[in-house]
């Protein structure tokens, strides 16, 4: 680490140290379920399409349930809201290595759902809080590092916890007990994570703006009778109602669907496929635990050098230009993959591949933003991140019925096609306009 980098870590507040060692450890612990999670089902004998019900389950508990957890956050605070969502990662684990039956894999899936939801609302404002401007930038990016980083470690290093805990167990490598037996050490590291989380104090800082909503909301009044489109006078009644940022955001409906297209064509083309590589690896070309942990190490690294790498290719292009072409240079990437015979050329496909797509997430995240009022960015973030996982939702059963009688080849063709839609609705939209 360079001085400035140690003493950026020094400028960090005590809090802000202990939120990051407490990521640190809970990435670690996720790492292994992410990479394992449906070998696991499989090995414990259920069919493809349980295994999409469960996805399902995840997804649709997180999306049910959004707004009542996002209200228990109030309620509760912030750390403690993320100590809630530490509990129902281990719970889920723990309940999945213990009682491997239908029934309590599905509430597992439903606990896992609901612990997502509660960190990904939770953990921004809490960086927030234990900020300031100096150190702000610093403490996101690190959280973003160690996110990506440690990840990429875990599933290196699951491979060989995975051996490690076969031998001890005298059994498979491959064996649902060895999978068990990983979840449940997932499970305590998870737990393991609440420590950090628990000692560090909550500053009371603003989680909004100083400007209240009582000031901002007769603004938005006003322009609801002078400025905004002619359907919101005959819904003012309702529009009155909702919270001044929700307005702002509100007053651009086209813009708003626009932003939100893209995105949403996305999340039906990765739920087909992407959650289901792991799979694709083992059945075509027959790694082992130890490898997948390496390649989707190499993934996580990938992805990694990716979001460092996009910033320089949009001062050159801009933002959108480059989504566009990134994203379009994946498209064949992906079909290569599903091609390919050799397993070298699978692997260089794949990584060539995340890096193309993933460098441009974060340059349309940031487009979006800088076309949305500071006020209403909250709102415009939650609706870009419900886009990306709506396709969640019923994917993953059409995925897994799709494999259990044709295979992985339509699934390529059919991502591939909606990640062309979406890069075809990113030019339409915004391209020819803004560069």
């Amino acid at each position: 680490m360079n001085a400035p980098g140690i003493h950026r870590w020094r400028a960090l507040e005590t809090g802000a140290r202990r939120y990051l060692l407490h990521l640190a450890i809970l990435t670690l612990s996720l790492s292994v379920v992410v990479l394992y999670y449906n070998l696991a089902v499989v090995a414990l004998g259920y069919s493809r399409g349980f295994l999409g019900i469960l996805q399902t389950v995840t997804q649709g508990v997180a999306a049910l349930l959004s707004l009542p957890l996002w209200l228990s956050v109030q309620r509760l605070g912030l750390r403690r809201a993320l100590a809630a969502s530490v509990v129902l990662y281990a719970v889920g684990l723990l309940l999945f290595a213990a009682l491997p039956q239908a029934a309590s894999l599905i509430v597992s899936a439903a606990f896992m759902g609901m612990a997502a939801v509660l960190a990904q609302v939770t953990a921004a404002p809490l960086m927030m809080r234990l900020s300031d401007d100096a150190t702000r930038d610093y403490l996101f990016s690190a959280s973003a590092a160690i996110a990506i980083g440690l990840n990429g470690i875990g599933n290196l290093g699951a491979g060989f916890l995975a051996d490690a805990a076969a031998s001890l167990l005298n059994v498979p490598t491959d064996s649902d007990v060895t999978y068990r037996a990983v979840f449940a050490i997932a499970g305590i590291g998870a737990l393991a994570s609440l420590p950090p989380l628990l000692l560090l104090r909550e500053p009371e800082r603003p989680l909004v703006s100083p400007s209240s909503e009582s000031v901002a909301a007769p603004t938005e009044m006003d322009a609801c009778s002078n400025s905004a489109p002619p359907w919101l006078a005959l819904a003012q009644p309702w529009f009155r109602r909702l919270p001044a940022p929700l307005q702002a955001l509100m007053h651009k409906p086209a813009l708003v669907v626009k932003l939100l297209l893209p995105p949403f064509l996305i999340s039906w083309g990765a739920a087909l496929l992407i959650p289901y590589l792991n799979l694709y690896f083992r059945e075509r070309f027959g790694l082992d635990n130890r490898a997948l942990g390496a390649l989707f190490a190499g993934f996580d690294v990938a992805t990694g050098l990716a979001a460092l790498t996009g910033p320089a290719l949009a001062a050159r292009l801009g933002k959108i230009r480059t989504v566009v072409v990134t994203r379009a240079v994946g498209i064949p990437l992906l079909i290569l993959l599903g091609a390919a015979s050799d397993l070298w050329l699978a692997i260089i496909a794949a990584l060539a591949r995340v890096v193309a797509f993933n460098m441009a997430a974060p340059l349309y995240d940031a487009y979006a933003m800088e076309h949305t009022e500071e006020r209403a960015r909250p709102f415009m973030i939650g609706l870009l991140g419900a886009a990306y996982s709506a396709g969640f939702l019923i994917a993953p059963l059409i995925s897994t019925f799709v494999q259990e009688r044709y295979g992985f080849r339509p699934l390529f063709v059919a991502t591939a096609a909606l990640y062309a839609l979406s890069v075809l609705a990113t030019w339409r939209f915004f391209d020819r306009r803004v560069s």
